[in-house]
């Protein structure tokens, strides 16, 4: 039977949610990992990893990001489209400081999540690629509840409620997920993406994932910028 993983960066490094399953889920296991490509060195790899972190970056700052960002943006509309926030750009990552990081127009979201781009970034490969996109939480949610955006934000008990709910229908571990680990190395939040993602990485898996915007372009490494859902 396949194995996926949904994939998101958190305080304690990445939380995945490896999920085996056949026509329906069957098993699924939460994971606190250093570093990503821990997820490659399992007795059985995921076949598809979906990861909440920018895959495919640009060579200079542009208004409002990537073009997969602004149609995002677009598509979730307000106020959930606050929650996609343009990545670093390329150079920007042998920044150390956020003195060096805003001469490339980052700010301290897009600053906080410096290091696991690099990390990531310093892997990937188009060829990589073919098995490892990159998705995006609220993407996922609102293409899990059929192409609505969720009506009130994560932190939020309703909201929270509400992407339980959704989760659930293809789930059956997610609250137990929700108090897996210490909210010091991974929050609630936290496991509610990687969950996301794992819904994203099986369409992928069943060849029934969407992605934005419709014709994705490729950075200077050859990576596609798209966000996978």
């Amino acid at each position: 039977m396949p194995t996926i993983a949904g994939v998101d960066s958190c305080p304690g490094g990445w939380l995945a949610v490896l999920v085996t399953f056949y026509e329906e889920v069957v098993e699924e296991e939460h994971l606190l990992l250093g570093s990503f490509k821990e997820l490659s060195e399992l007795d059985s790899p995921p076949s598809y990893i979906a990861v909440d972190i920018p895959i495919g970056l640009l060579a200079e700052p542009v208004q409002g990001g990537r073009e997969c960002d602004r149609v995002a943006r677009k598509v979730l509309g307000q106020p959930r489209s606050s929650s996609i926030f343009s990545p670093p750009v390329r150079p920007s990552l042998a920044c150390s400081t956020f003195e060096e990081a805003r001469e490339y127009g980052l700010n301290m979201q897009s600053f906080g999540i410096l290091p696991k781009v690099r990390e990531l970034d310093r892997i990937m490969t188009p060829g990589l690629q073919s098995r490892i996109r990159e998705a995006h939480p609220e993407v996922s949610f609102f293409a899990l509840a059929g192409l609505s955006p969720a009506r009130a934000g994560k932190k939020k008990a309703e909201g929270r409620k509400e992407r339980v709910a959704l989760l659930n229908q293809y789930f059956f571990q997610v609250e137990e997920g929700l108090g897996r680990f210490p909210a010091s190395r991974a929050t609630a939040d936290d496991v509610l993406d990687a969950y996301a993602c794992a819904w994203t990485a099986m369409r992928l898996f069943r060849g029934e994932a969407g992605y934005l915007p419709d014709d994705p372009e490729r950075d200077e490494k050859g990576l596609q910028m798209a966000i996978w859902y």
